[in-house]
């Protein structure tokens, strides 16, 4: 005969659970972090509400037999008072998430770690009379018996067991909880205490945070649905964390299902940067590689997707921090053209979209900028791929501080950038601004190698290079450890020399010795046929200088001769040999001393040890021999460089390493034109290398690519016309129109009717022919305004549609018609539309004008008339072209050209 409990007994029962749970201390974000006070005394509390809980569960069964008797070992307040001592907030200036220095924080967390894991280990092990505990024998009387968790594997790594541990722990409670609840179906649902008691927040943010740091991004999100299955408030740094490693891998549907389980309201400004970030993160995977010989790595695209969710977040009235419009617009400013990208979201359509989004925002969500976005606006009036803007920099310079917005370091140093590459009228400006700086920040450990550089960018333009040995004094001075100098990274770089050769280069030595005339000739007999002029011809070979000052310095006056500016600059360039010598680059035979290391009792020892020789700097340097001094000498240096086509050099040379060699001989004096003939045929041997391999990457309609294409050809076509090469300059000139027939200026659909048709056999090369061999281009619709690019007025965007399966809080970025796309409201950008930079290599008149006048000479009527043609079918054409994208039209249209016969 089985017995039946009486009615009041478990009425009692359901009672003090009730009351158990409303004595639960509740979780909340706006209290400080619970912190345990050591692990003996931790434990010990741990095993007391251990035994308290088991007393309660068998007071309650032996109510069954004693009704009439106290069942409660302890009281509320005695229960209360337990848990508060348990979890303790009294102590702030423990917190384990105050502002300490990242790698304490993560050695306090995998030490948290360690001590979760000696913690729960313990409380395991289920007491003996589990078996005849009340939830057992009420799942008797049912008739089903509760399924408790399955048994722990133990993982490899200490979050992974702590996890394990946490799962198991949080499974027995809920199945605890299921048969009381079952049995008692008249509680009320609440969280008990052991859920809550598991693991305190500030060692679930711990727990999190170790999974970050091993990058274990599934092992975070398992703690965070832990989190939410134990029926805990998730806290919002635990969700950013996770949210965090998604957004710095670009994995953005990861990132929008996590934050769709999780958010049961508007995500917060540091979860909308997270989105943004997300999918700029995405377009910079996406992100076409770079043309190494044109000095092109690999860049960002249009950032559509960030661009929709920016906008999307506007319509639904929550707004995105100003971080994420700054993250964007600096995306924008960092694309660049590629033919792989789309034809008319370019550099030049990247860039405007940038400044109309500044506009937008201002006008949108944030009506002030902060400095960090001030100084990247006026970095950008100075753009080196753009017009110098120094007006427009000092208004947004005058407007921050009107707006009483603190300059930064960082906002100094853009406006002195901009005056810089301003020119001349403007440096003084700079220069004042420097100082104001220098009175502001007096912090001389400070690394100042941007503010260097912004004031080099002026000094190479006027060729102030007294200022220029000035900086780079104080800029090696500051890498000594008695001036506080930053040992993690120097303040001379390859940027900082380049721009230091650069002013040598524009350096105008004050001594002439063409202009020197001789007073007393009879003590100086002067040798005739050999004037002072060319004295600088006869100079000593390069290895023979080099060992001439085995100790080269740097005097207080600057140089006073081309020779000593070549000396000086010999000198430097031989220093940085030294400090980058390696295994790799095999540059100690081009060193004025190989067998020694470095030079007697030299202060710059080691102070260029992290210069990388890119090919910038290499070219800057040569630049100063294309200026100064012979071209025999510069031959001889270029060779000692790069090699001869029978000889490998020690480095590597790029398009513009090239490019610039060409147009040196292009501007050989009659005296030199016959030593240049030979390196420049060597040198376009290496250029049209280049360019046959660019071509084949589908560069041929960059903009960039195809202006340097047409100085690369024009400096050619010059030199052979300068050697009276006049049928080899016309030969390179119909090469030119092969290779970018002025059809490929207007490009046509492809499958066009064949009256339009380009010819697609090679026809031999012969006077007046032209060959139209691979060039289908794409569809007239690159000359189609983007929907983006609209300067359509509106005054609000189109609210975003949401998807029956998306929240209407998390925006996505979906495929719009035209009419309903998001863009900026108010726009700085002009409404005929960006520059067009894919026009592909073209000839004007100026680039063939010299061809034209020896052809004039010579009388060949024929070939003047091919050169006239050639002139006028590109301006045709470019014409049209110019038309079609102003209006922003798709149509085809039927343009012939005429061959020549």
């Amino acid at each position: 005969m089985r017995l039946v409990p009486p009615r009041h007994c478990a009425v009692c029962a359901r009672r003090r659970i009730h009351k158990i749970a409303a004595v639960q201390p509740k979780w909340n974000l706006q209290r400080s972090p619970i912190i345990y006070h050591g692990p003996a005394t931790l434990e010990k509390k741990v095993q007391t509400l251990h035994n308290v809980t088991w007393n309660i569960v068998s007071a309650a069964q032996s109510s069954e037999d004693m009704p009439d008797s106290a069942s409660v070992a302890y009281s509320d307040d005695d229960l209360y008072t337990l848990y508060r001592d348990l979890i303790r907030t009294d102590s702030p200036s423990h917190d384990v998430c105050a502002s300490h220095p990242q790698e304490t924080i993560k050695e306090e967390d995998f030490a948290a770690i360690k001590e979760i894991e000696a913690r729960l280990s313990r409380t395991e092990t289920i007491p003996g009379n589990a078996e005849n505990s009340l939830a057992r024998r009420l799942s008797v009387q049912r008739g089903t018996v509760p399924t408790l968790a399955p048994p722990i594997i133990q993982s490899g790594r200490g979050y992974q067991r702590v996890l394990d541990v946490i799962e198991s722990a949080v499974a027995k409670l809920q199945a605890l909880m299921a048969s009381l609840g079952t049995a008692l179906s008249k509680v009320d649902h609440e969280p008990i205490p052991a859920l809550a008691t598991i693991v305190s927040k500030t060692e679930w943010l711990s727990v999190v945070r170790c999974c970050v740091y091993e990058n274990d991004v599934d092992a975070a999100e398992r703690a965070v649905f832990l989190m939410q299955k134990a029926g805990l408030t998730i806290p919002e740094e635990a969700v950013n964390h996770v949210l965090g490693v998604h957004a710095s891998r670009g994995d953005t549907a990861r990132l929008e299902s996590l934050m769709h389980r999780i958010l049961s309201g508007p995500p917060t400004e540091a979860q909308r940067d997270l989105h943004v970030k997300a999918y700029l993160v995405r377009a910079g995977h996406h992100a076409p590689s770079g043309f190494p010989d044109l000095g092109d790595s690999a860049r960002s695209v249009f950032p559509t997707g960030a661009l929709d969710v920016l906008h999307h977040y506007e319509a639904s009235g929550h707004f995105a921090p100003i971080k994420s419009y700054t993250r964007t617009i600096s995306t924008l400013f960092n694309v660049q053209t590629h033919p792989s990208s789309d034809p008319r979201l370019g550099q030049s359509a990247a860039r405007a979209h940038a400044w109309d989004l500044f506009s937008h925002m201002r006008y949108v969500a944030h009506p002030t900028p902060d400095a960090y976005l001030y100084a990247m606006m006026m970095r950008a009036c100075g753009s080196a791929g753009g017009r110098v803007e120094p007006e427009r920099a000092l208004d947004l310079w005058t407007e921050m501080q009107e707006s009483g917005v603190e300059p930064t370091r960082g906002a100094y140093e853009a406006i002195v950038l901009v005056l810089g590459r301003a020119g001349k009228g403007w440096l003084s400006e700079g220069m004042r601004l420097a100082r104001e700086m220098r009175e502001r920040y007096p912090e001389r450990e400070r690394n100042q190698r941007r503010m260097w550089c912004a004031l080099l960018e002026g000094c190479k333009r006027v060729g102030d290079l007294n200022r220029a040995r000035w900086i780079l004094a104080e800029a090696l001075r500051s890498n000594t450890s008695e001036d506080g100098g930053c040992s993690r990274s120097s303040s001379v770089d390859a940027k900082m020399l380049t721009h230091i050769f650069h002013t040598y280069a524009s350096y105008k030595p004050p001594f002439s010795r063409a202009a020197t005339r001789l007073v007393d000739t009879a003590s100086h007999p002067s040798v005739p046929g050999k004037s002072e002029a060319g004295a600088s011809q006869t100079e000593l070979p390069l290895q023979d200088q080099l060992c001439m000052d085995p100790t080269p310095t740097f005097p207080p006056l600057p140089p006073q001769t081309p020779s000593d500016v070549l000396a000086e600059v010999q000198a430097l360039f031989d220093r940085i040999l030294r400090d980058t010598d390696s295994n790799t680059i095999p540059i100690s035979r081009y060193l004025s001393r190989p067998d020694q290391g470095a030079y007697p009792d030299d202060l710059l020892t080691g102070k260029f040890a992290d210069v990388e020789l890119r090919p910038a700097l290499v070219n800057a340097y040569l630049s100063v021999f294309y200026v100064h001094a012979t071209v025999e000498r510069s031959i001889e240096v270029f060779r000692s460089l790069f090699g001869t086509s029978s000889q490998c050099g020690m480095l590597q040379g790029d398009a513009y390493t090239y490019l610039d060699a060409l147009e040196r001989c292009a501007v050989a004096k009659k005296e030199e034109r016959s030593a240049v003939l030979s390196w420049a045929r060597e040198v376009w041997a290496e250029w049209v290398r280049i360019e046959v391999k660019a071509g084949s990457e589908g560069y041929d309609n960059v903009g960039r690519w195809a202006r340097m294409v047409e100085r690369a050809h024009a400096a050619m076509r010059r030199v052979l016309l300068l050697n009276e090469d006049v049928d080899g300059a016309l030969s390179l000139l119909r090469t030119f129109v092969d290779r970018y027939p002025p059809k490929a200026v207007l490009p046509f659909e492809i499958g066009v009717p064949s009256s339009t048709a380009v010819d697609e056999d090679p026809v031999a090369t012969g006077r007046g022919t032209l060959t139209f061999a691979g060039h289908k281009s794409p569809t007239l619709s690159l000359f189609t305004k983007p929907p983006i690019l609209s300067t359509r007025v509106r005054l609000a965007n189109p609210k975003p549609a949401h998807p029956s399966s998306s929240s209407p809080l998390l925006p996505t970025p979906t495929t719009a018609p035209s009419h309903s796309v998001a863009k900026p409201l108010v726009r700085l950008s002009s409404a005929v539309g960006p520059k067009d930079d894919r026009v592909p290599p073209i000839i004007g008149f100026s680039d063939v004008e010299l061809l034209h006048h020896r052809l004039v000479a010579s009388r060949r009527t024929k070939d003047v008339g091919y050169v006239k043609w050639v002139c006028e079918a590109y301006k045709g054409l470019l014409r049209q072209r110019r038309k079609r994208v102003l209006k922003g039209t798709s149509t085809s249209v039927d343009v012939d050209v005429e061959d020549v016969d």
